[in-house]
């Protein structure tokens, strides 16, 4: 909600948003992270070493409605300096949104940064790339701007700044990324990968083939045209016999060979201020572009911020009282997938930022409301005074929590 009074999340929507992603998750990174806390232990030096001991602070005023626009100018604009072999210095954005309530403010601006990249992340995600949940490719033909060069850039400024990576790109694309040799790569490569359209209607007939006749039916559809480009060795025939390395010539293609020229962009963006040959070197990076469940948000991560909270959160009434007495029943009810939810509500983040974020609880001043709200730029939650029972208040509550949307 950023830099906005609270406003009561609408409790009849469709659940939709985080737990969809979570579910559609197609590969996994496998990084050895016992918990959060040591994950950011490990990597911290790694950062500090890249950014050293010089920072340059960037005032900027943002209309929340144009971060995209604004961010992208923003990153594209410092894509020339790097191609002149300038080294940049380190940017730490403070951010203002223009319009917004000048009475509530962030002290160290990292709230309003948090939502500047994470707002701008989504929006290159519907507008760049396609896929099925945290499994997303870059969208063939999309070079012309340098958008994924400055979409790298962005995403190493946020990573520096302590703030979020951009855990949503298939495993593939990303060794590919990191360099990894031909071997690696398509051992990471599923057929799944490729995205659903017309053409996957082929793959899956040439999939299902089981006889010879079946296969060549398959291979000549019009809309198998694309069986022209994806290297397949001049003279040798498509037959039933060598389906399966068909198979997977149709996906190093769809998933990779396509779209080099969008990866490559996407690499030369992520070498911002040689940020790329450290997660070369450093594997505790990978969760933050390859979707990680060792690197998510936990139950036990959110019950650890909150309970302190709530035991020290002053009562002055037994309305006050009974509503602190709920939050307790549902926050130790709390299962992984809730918890997501809930830290997404509070923070507007779908994933752990990499400097440790400070919670904030409060009652709601209106005592006729009956959902919790939030402030995501303060990652402040407020909890509703006007539930007659507990059973009440847990159904406005989980429903406003199913209602989080991306």
């Amino acid at each position: 909600m950023g830099n906005q009074p609270p406003k009561e999340k609408n409790p009849g929507g469709p659940v939709r948003g985080l737990e969809g992603l979570l579910k559609d998750a197609m590969r996994l990174a496998h990084v050895a992270v016992s918990d959060i806390y040591s994950y950011r232990e490990g990597i911290k030096p790694a950062i500090d070493k890249i950014t050293g001991d010089k920072e340059k602070v960037v005032q900027m005023e943002v209309d929340k409605k144009k971060i995209y626009e604004h961010a992208m100018a923003r990153y594209i604009g410092k894509i020339r300096p790097m191609r002149t072999g300038m080294k940049p210095t380190h940017e730490c954005p403070v951010i203002t949104f223009t319009g917004e309530d000048e009475n509530k403010f962030d002290v160290d601006g990292s709230g309003f940064r948090r939502q500047y990249y994470s707002i701008f992340f989504q929006e290159c995600l519907r507008r760049l790339f396609e896929g099925s949940g945290r499994n997303q490719l870059p969208k063939h033909d999309l070079t012309k701007k340098d958008e994924f060069t400055a979409l790298g850039i962005a995403i190493v400024e946020a990573i520096l700044n302590g703030d979020c990576g951009f855990p949503y790109l298939n495993n593939a694309v990303f060794m590919s990324i990191l360099g990894k040799s031909d071997d690696e790569i398509e051992q990471s490569l599923n057929i799944t990968d490729i995205p659903l359209g017309d053409v996957w209607n082929t793959v899956k007939k040439i999939q299902d083939a089981k006889t010879e006749s079946e296969m060549t039916e398959a291979i000549s559809e019009d809309s198998a045209n694309f069986l022209n480009f994806i290297g397949w060795p001049g003279g040798q025939l498509m037959t039933l016999k060598n389906k399966h390395s068909l198979l997977h010539y149709i996906t190093k293609w769809f998933v990779i060979d396509q779209r080099l020229s969008e990866i490559e962009q996407l690499k030369k963006g992520l070498n911002y201020m040689g940020f790329l040959d450290t997660i070369r070197a450093n594997t505790w990076f990978e969760p933050l572009f390859v979707y990680s469940e060792q690197y998510s948000i936990t139950a036990n991560y959110v019950k650890q911020k909150l309970e302190p909270l709530l035991d020290k959160l002053p009562t002055k009434t037994d309305i006050q009282r009974k509503a602190q007495k709920q939050a307790k029943v549902c926050i130790d009810a709390l299962d992984e997938t809730q918890a997501r939810l809930l830290f997404a509500f509070i923070t507007g983040l779908y994933d752990p930022p990499i400097i440790e974020e400070t919670f904030c609880v409060e009652f709601n001043t209106n005592q006729d409301m009956c959902y919790p709200t939030s402030y995501t730029c303060l990652n402040k939650l407020f909890l509703p005074l006007g539930n007659k029972d507990i059973d009440k208040f847990k159904e406005s509550f989980w429903a406003a929590l199913y209602d989080v949307q991306r």
